[in-house]
């Protein structure tokens, strides 16, 4: 009788095994459902990820060393600085003797960024395969009235924008740009004249509150989108099997 045990056995691992394969191939199926959910969910993660990314920065200069001036460093709030400086505007009134458009430019306290000696700024992404983009940015003449600022925004060799403002140098303006997919953003001055303060003068303007998005990597998206194919694909692959 030993030998119908062995075949009660083997008998029932057949319909064990039979089992499992409907519930993994039917379609309407509980236990696909519970895995079509969990995937779901995941892909789901994985797309909030990368809209999160895109998420606003707000760069201060306020968390940069506050106890006189320095060099914007080269890598900083996710983009590359070059040729930025920023003061200390309160501390600075105390250095030049008097007010200037780097205290009434600040807006939140106490540092603002600036042009170096003058010269055109540049703020670029860490690799050309990541974009930003340039939404905002409070500007102010540090020595000149009427100091006008040409700010054009390229992607790669390409530019993309090209605008001109004026700035006071008594009080912060705002300005909105909304400069999208750009991977470059130079900052040139010229023209303007002087405020009448009496502890310096040149073309600098004082920066604050620059605000930018960060555009995902294609990488970032091309995985949630794969997630998505091969999900859709399993479950069309189950459709035909059930």
């Amino acid at each position: 009788m030993a030998w119908m045990g062995v075949a009660n056995v083997n008998q029932r691992r057949l319909l064990r095994g039979s089992y499992l394969s409907d519930i993994w191939t039917a379609p309407h199926s509980a236990t696909k459902h519970r895995l079509f959910l969990v995937c779901a969910v995941y892909l789901s993660l994985l797309v909030f990820g990368a809209i999160s990314t895109r998420s606003q920065t707000v760069v201060t200069f306020d968390d940069l060393p506050v106890n006189g001036t320095g060099r914007v460093p080269l890598f900083y709030q996710g983009l590359e600085w070059q040729q930025f400086d920023y003061v200390n505007a309160v501390l600075n009134t105390n250095v030049t003797g008097g007010v200037n458009g780097y205290y009434f430019g600040m807006v939140s306290a106490s540092n603002v960024a600036f042009n170096s000696m003058g010269t055109s700024g540049l703020i670029s992404s860490p690799n050309l395969a990541t974009t930003f983009d340039f939404l905002s940015v409070y500007l102010t003449g540090a020595w000149n009235s009427n100091l006008n600022i040409l700010i054009f925004g390229y992607n790669n060799s390409t530019e993309l924008y090209n605008t001109t403002v004026v700035v006071s140098a008594t009080s912060p303006t705002l300005f909105t740009f909304d400069y999208r997919n750009i991977n470059r953003l130079i900052f040139n001055t010229a023209g303007g004249q002087p405020a009448g303060f009496s502890s310096g003068s040149g073309f600098e303007f004082a920066m604050d509150n620059f605000t930018y998005v960060l555009v995902p990597e294609p990488s970032s998206l091309l995985l949630t989108v794969l997630g998505f194919a091969t999900l859709w694909a399993f479950l069309g692959h189950g459709r035909h099997t059930g």
